[in-house]
């Protein structure tokens, strides 16, 4: 399958947060903060807006693993600034390096491997695996 990703593609994606992004708990300790599951989101979101349009319209890629390492805390309200880069592409698989910062500085660095996939063998495969349960 043709697609125009190559390594050292990259993109930068901004997304001045809210309290959506914060942890939900508690605490009014951590109630300002940016959550790390919020992180996460945004880094598949920025990742899928890089690389799904380089790919034919049946196609669409899936994260199959993230390290993130979420290195200092950013108040709600701030504007998070993330970097991704194609490290490595090895046929269907894409790496993707990323670093993010708020306007304090470096806040969140990491990988994210994904893979391209035909998105009807996708929902396929979870359909039949869905009936083996039942």
């Amino acid at each position: 399958m043709k697609n125009k990703i190559t390594e050292g593609l990259s993109t930068t994606y901004q997304k001045q947060t809210n309290a959506s992004d914060a942890y939900v708990a508690n605490t009014s300790s951590i109630e300002n903060l940016v959550s790390t599951p919020a992180l996460m989101t945004m880094i598949v979101e920025a990742s899928c807006k890089m690389l799904d349009n380089l790919l034919p319209q049946q196609y669409l890629t899936v994260g199959n693993k993230l390290e993130l390492s979420h290195i200092n805390p950013t108040l709600v309200g701030d504007t998070i600034t993330l970097i991704l880069t194609v490290e490595k592409v090895d046929g269907n698989r894409i790496l993707v390096d990323f670093v993010g910062a708020d306007s304090n500085g470096r806040m969140c660095e990491g990988k994210y491997h994904k893979v391209i996939v035909d998105k009807n063998k996708l929902m396929e495969n979870a359909y039949k695996r869905a009936q083996d349960l039942y």
